[in-house]
């Protein structure tokens, strides 16, 4: 068994060739067929850690839902509706002091399966199986009373060419929920009629996520749309440790007597640290690597940081609200020297720029001992497998902080946007009902629809947490697992509307002597990583772009991409000479001609029509 880490989104700046708008309105898509169980998809056809001091007693208003409790059902109106408000705490659980985040509530079901709706979801044969028979599925209607009908189609590596066939045909289901929709293609097609705003139903029918807009208010601010107005209803998966996964690094920590005998915590004593493990013989068996990465798990967050702020691709950054791009500054260019001087010490081989994520998971699980002494990667998952038994090997791997450079600078790039969830659910212009996908996507924040969304069945792959108790630090429970991941057709996988907060998170029963995955995670990333994160001013956020911005920011992203990361390797290892002054220019002259500044026009545009 593998536990699956958090899922981030994507809200990456760089647009990929295959996830550019086309143009036009039917998007220049030729017309496909649409699969026929869209047919009749129409509505009417069939960050502080938690304290202690917990308290199971409700302590909130009893407000309640509308008395009927169907008022999203049938004809009832966004603007003329009762708005719905929270309804009362279940009684047992308990929440410690301070706790922001999803609660067990009292709902009624709203529905009365009158009306089926259609809904696109992503394949996922692995954990949610048959959507129709999926247990979390069953859940929901039961506890909503709505009904919905979901067809699945394979987005994986973002591929949205069955979206777009249905979008160009106007073949298109009631909503569309985690399909992987980039922030411009939701603005363009709400401000185009395929989407429909929900401002107004976000309002009257969504108080978990007003709940969730209150302490996460960039959540709020995200998920607008170009023309100020909301086609999407977000999520917020606060993962500690998914805002820093790509800066870290991880050592084995029974090779520190043999590299010295501490965590280095600068380039001269990793440096240091790397010649020893290869000279000493760290596991005992003539064969430890020194340093891992792969082609999945690039390094230049790691080793650029002790030199320069890199938020790594597509390398932006802002500088006192100027738009700016970091591979080609000098500091840059001081980083690639180190990591040539690693090379010519025989610690860092070509294979970090190469290495598939099969044969990186193949050198960690090396039958017999362990041969990686340092690994640049994104967890421990990453090159080794990951089970929940004591002594399994993945155990023994502890970060490595972030590093101090030769003047001082000390970064670990931190991702203040990761927990915003930009694309969950967006109903198209077919939907006549938006209010009543509304307030069943916020039923699904609820803290019991979270906790089977994402864990199964309740009191089978999760129970509700007993006083004393502990969280991930120490903090009163409110919820532990038995299973991760879900058995298959218990969950939705992350797919579902989530309201999983930092406190949510850090609420997960752990045992001290035998703490979770989750546990060693989060505390792999709070101490070693977050006291070095850059000021949030210095990230430029998640932005929106036109369709011409868009299509012209795709190519030159792609490639500087490959400029980039080529160059990366190639000075690296002294297929480039680094410290020849005129391959440095030819360098950077190349980046200017693949079209820079007018990459940085539109990103300074955006941001500050956005900001």
């Amino acid at each position: 068994m593998q536990p699956r880490p958090s899922r981030p989104d994507s809200n990456h700046p760089v647009l990929e060739r295959r996830r550019v708008l086309t143009r036009g309105a039917g998007l220049g898509l030729g017309a496909v067929a649409g699969s026929s169980i869209l047919a009749a998809c129409s509505a009417g056809d069939d960050q502080p850690t938690p304290a202690t001091n917990p308290s199971s007693a409700p302590t909130e208003p009893a407000a309640t839902e509308p008395a009927d409790g169907k008022a999203a059902a049938g004809a009832g109106k966004a603007e003329t509706a009762q708005a719905v408000k929270l309804a009362p705490l279940v009684p047992g659980v308990l929440y410690p002091k301070g706790y922001v985040g999803p609660k067990a509530r009292a709902t009624k079901p709203f529905g009365d399966r009158s009306t089926v709706f259609t809904v696109v979801v992503p394949e996922d044969t692995s954990v949610v199986g048959d959507w129709n028979k999926n247990l979390m599925t069953k859940w929901l209607e039961k506890r909503t009373g709505v009904k919905v009908k979901f067809a699945t189609v394979s987005t994986a590596n973002n591929d949205m060419t069955k979206v777009n066939a249905m979008i160009a045909s106007g073949d298109l289901p009631d909503a569309f929920l985690d399909i992987p929709f980039t922030r411009d293609q939701i603005s363009l097609y709400g401000q185009q009629g395929v989407f429909q705003a929900l401002d107004q139903q976000l309002t009257q029918y969504a108080p978990q996520l007003q709940d969730a807009f209150t302490h996460y208010p960039d959540l709020q601010k995200l998920a607008k749309a170009t023309d100020g107005k909301t086609y999407v209803f977000p999520s917020l998966n606060d993962c500690g440790h998914c805002h820093v996964s790509p800066s870290r690094a991880w050592v084995h920590k029974d090779f520190v007597e043999a590299g010295g005998g501490k965590i280095p915590e600068s380039t001269e004593e990793f440096r240091a640290f790397l010649k020893a493990l290869r000279d000493n013989d760290a596991n005992g068996h003539g064969d430890t690597v020194p340093l891992a990465a792969g082609v999945d798990n690039p390094i230049d967050r790691f080793f650029m940081n002790p030199f320069l702020y890199n938020p790594g691709e597509p390398w932006l950054v802002l500088d006192d609200g100027r738009v700016d791009f970091v591979a080609n500054k000098a500091e840059w260019r001081e980083a690639l020297r180190y990591l040539r001087s690693l090379f010519d010490d025989g610690t860092l081989s070509p294979q970090v720029f190469t290495m598939t994520s099969e044969a990186l998971q193949k050198l960690g699980n090396n039958p017999g001992h362990p041969r990686i002494g340092v690994a640049r990667c994104y967890y421990q998952g990453s090159f080794c497998e990951i089970d929940l038994k004591p002594h399994s090997r993945w155990r023994d791997y502890v970060a490595v902080p972030a590093l101090e450079g030769p003047n001082g600078v000390r970064f670990a790039a931190w991702d203040y946007y990761s927990p915003y969830i930009l694309r969950s659910l967006v109903v198209t212009n077919k939907c006549q009902q938006p209010e009543v996908l509304v307030r069943w996507a916020d039923y699904q924040m609820e803290l019991e629809a979270t906790l089977i969304g994402y864990d199964g069945t309740k009191d089978k792959t999760w129970f509700w947490a007993k006083r004393g108790e502990v969280g991930l630090f120490g903090e009163q429970a409110i919820y532990r697992q038995l299973q991760l991941p879900a058995p298959v057709r218990q969950s939705w996988n992350q797919h579902s509307v989530m309201y999983r907060t930092y406190d949510f998170r850090a609420a997960q029963g752990s045992d001290p002597k035998n703490p979770t995955f989750e546990a060693i995670l989060e505390r792999a990333s709070v101490k070693p990583y977050k006291p070095y994160r850059q000021p949030k001013e210095r990230q430029l956020p998640p932005l929106i772009f036109d369709e011409a911005s868009a299509a012209s920011n795709a190519d030159i992203a792609l490639a500087l991409k490959n400029h980039v990361t080529q160059s990366m390797a190639q000075f690296a290892t002294g297929k480039l000479d680094i410290h020849d002054d005129t391959v440095w220019k030819t360098y950077t002259d190349k980046i200017d001609k693949m079209g820079l500044p007018r990459y940085l026009q539109n990103q300074q545009k955006a941001y500050d029509s956005q900001s």
